[in-house]
């Protein structure tokens, strides 16, 4: 993984450039097919994942088989963050589109973080601002099933409705 490459990556964006080099060395690129699922809610959290290219889906599975779409994520979005939060994932990520995805495990990413403080800052500064946006963009989905507005509205608005 390149300097250059993770630059261009707004997870990234607040890092020097000897910083990125720093984690690339510890990061993986995987491809993934339209459809392949990178992740599911409830598997232990063990790697944190960064769109190169593509599209994923996040979505919270119900239990009638159907799921709440969180977000439709793109390129430079870090995916996969309860490897920082929690012991397992969230949500389920899907490719809408085929990926790129960039893979750090979770055990490089603690270390890296606690061996630069300041670079750990920096990307838990993302993730806040990340997790702040996608509590908002559920608010107004809520809000929009509550008055009842139309699903194209929704999606307008803010993530998908249920799937």
């Amino acid at each position: 993984m390149t300097t250059e490459t993770l630059e261009a990556r707004k997870v990234f964006s607040y890092l020097k450039p000897e910083e990125i080099d720093f984690l690339s060395d510890y990061a993986t690129t995987e491809q993934y097919k339209a459809g392949a699922i990178v992740y599911r809610k409830g598997q232990p959290a063990s790697r944190a994942h960064v769109l190169l290219e593509g599209e994923v889906m996040l979505r919270a599975p119900t239990p009638a088989g159907h799921g709440i779409v969180v977000q439709q994520a793109g390129a430079g979005t870090m995916i996969g963050a309860s490897v920082l939060l929690g012991e397992t994932y969230m949500v389920t990520a899907q490719c809408v589109t085929d990926c790129k995805i960039m893979t750090i495990g979770k055990t490089p990413l603690e270390r890296i973080m606690q061996a630069n403080p300041q670079m750990g800052m920096i990307i838990e500064k993302y993730l806040a601002e990340h997790y702040y946006q996608r509590s908002l963009d559920l608010m107004h989905m809520l809000e929009g099933l509550i008055q009842g507005a139309p699903p194209e509205e929704l999606k307008r608005g803010g993530p998908l409705p249920i799937v």
